[in-house]
């Protein structure tokens, strides 16, 4: 199960870099238009497929141990999309 949990993670976070990536790259280039939408839909494609991880580890464990993987998870994931968000700003800002 911790296997799981760690591919699992390990795939968000990449996801979630991924999109930074994407997102610095486009606004250093100077596009205009739908800022942050890779971003946001990284953030969409995690949120909508979160019941998977709640409901394999129900089935492999436990209950309780899914509502806590599932809220550590959310809270993990919640903390490190606000300091992407904080580090792309500070990236990007123009030192005046």
């Amino acid at each position: 199960m911790t296997l799981f949990w760690t591919i699992w993670a390990c795939v968000v976070v990449a996801m979630l870099l991924l999109a930074s990536v994407i997102e610095i790259s486009g606004a250093r280039s100077g596009f205009l238009g739908a800022n942050g939408f890779i971003l946001f839909t990284c953030g969409c494609m995690t949120v909508l497929t979160s019941p998977i991880l709640f409901i394999v580890t129900w089935i492999w464990v436990d209950l309780l141990t899914a509502f806590i993987v599932w809220g550590t998870g959310a809270a993990v994931y919640a903390a490190l999309f606000y300091g992407m968000l904080r580090l792309i700003d500070k990236l990007l800002r123009k030192p005046s």
